[in-house]
């Protein structure tokens, strides 16, 4: 009896070694298959992200939710964050004494911040270059706040922009501040604000190193999507075609309003008020793309009495010869590349409607930006 006892745990026993050996095995092979695919993956495909940390910070705020941190050294992806003492995105303070200077206020989300390029790259600071050359004093300061909707960026520049007395404020408007603002205002947790919140992210983001997780995730999302849609990539899509429901038509009622009072600002503060329509990506790479979402924004703009800037035709006819306006991977945000079409259309739409003081320049604008450098 003892025997058979001993001899059916011997047998248990070498069964879970064998199962051991097995799945040691199998983790071997699955681990060598993701090295081999990984480095076919980077020999055929953009880089993997490399975030560095502490990323951009943020901080709860009563009035918007929450506020970039000021003063802070971070980063965007791999490119340094700075702010300054009014939380925007220069390492310069702005004096109260204008002096002369020719300033222009640029607000928008994290497009308009620049998502993933330094601040040298950004439209903002590649316009003040470029003006640079047209004004002896010239200052275009990057107000921008990453996923801010129209609603902030309005509060914003009536909280803090009209302080540095701008000439032009231009806020960028992007599809996605087509969302109805959630009532009440409820500022952002502590716990996922400032570095607590990046911490959290931190070990995460290592897995958007990965050139092959990254493809297998964009066609995972691309197989999702045609299955069972997200609300939000609803709600982009019936934006892009021109479809309405009770929630779009909340939505682009709240940002009428919003910039209506974009329009009073501006009178009352004596600034010219100028609204960029950036396009939604999709529209980018066809010509024949569908246009409501800029017919009914410039509608909305021309009534509050704003100057439109539409950049969908300058972007496509960019991405025409310069595929890489956006960021790999990310396929939104503008790339180093993207950034310098929107410096270069912004100074040709300025000068084109005799927004800036003229002086006598050399070169085209790409000329100019290239030699500034």
């Amino acid at each position: 009896m003892n025997q058979v006892r001993v001899s059916s745990q011997i047998t248990s026993r070498s069964r879970t070694n064998r199962a051991r050996m097995l799945g040691v095995i199998l983790l071997l092979e699955v681990i060598g298959v993701f090295i081999v695919s990984e480095v076919i993956a980077r020999w055929w495909l953009p880089s993997g992200h490399h975030f560095i940390h502490p990323q951009m910070l943020m901080q709860p705020s009563s009035r918007r939710i929450y506020d970039h941190i000021i003063n802070q050294h971070a980063f965007t992806i791999d490119k340094p964050f700075v702010t300054n003492s009014l939380g925007f995105r220069d390492d310069r303070e702005v004096p109260a004494e204008k002096d002369g200077e020719f300033r222009i206020l640029s607000l928008g989300d994290s497009m308009a911040v620049g998502l993933g390029v330094s601040g040298e790259q950004t439209y903002a600071s590649q316009l003040e270059r470029l003006l640079g050359h047209r004004l002896s004093k010239v200052r275009v300061i990057n107000a921008a706040v990453g996923s801010y909707s129209t609603w902030q960026e309005v509060d914003l520049l009536k909280e803090k922009g009209v302080q540095v007395q701008p000439d032009i404020v231009m806020l960028a408007f992007c599809w996605n501040d087509i969302y109805i603002k959630r009532l009440p205002v409820v500022p952002l947790p502590v716990n996922l604000s400032g570095e607590q919140q990046d911490a959290t992210l931190k070990y995460l983001r290592l897995l958007k190193r990965s050139v092959l997780l990254l493809f297998l995730r964009e066609r995972m999302q691309i197989l999702l999507f045609k299955n069972s849609p997200s609300f939000d990539w609803t709600h982009q899509q019936m934006i892009h075609e021109g479809q309405s429901s009770p929630y779009v038509e909340q939505a682009y009622t709240e940002v009428d309003t919003s910039l209506e009072e974009f329009g009073s600002l501006a009178r009352k503060h004596g600034f010219v008020p100028i609204l960029i329509i950036l396009p939604i990506p999709a529209q980018v790479p066809h010509l024949a793309a569908p246009r409501h979402m800029q017919a009914r924004i410039g509608a909305m703009a021309a009534k509050a009495g704003l100057r439109t800037l539409d950049v969908l035709p300058v972007l496509q006819h960019a991405y025409a010869t310069k595929s890489d306006l956006f960021i790999p991977w990310d396929n939104v945000h503008f790339s180093p590349k993207g950034h310098e079409v929107m410096a270069e259309a912004l100074e040709e739409y300025l000068l084109k409607e005799d927004l800036v003081p003229i002086q006598k320049t050399h070169g085209s604008a790409h000329e100019r930006l290239q030699n500034s450098k």
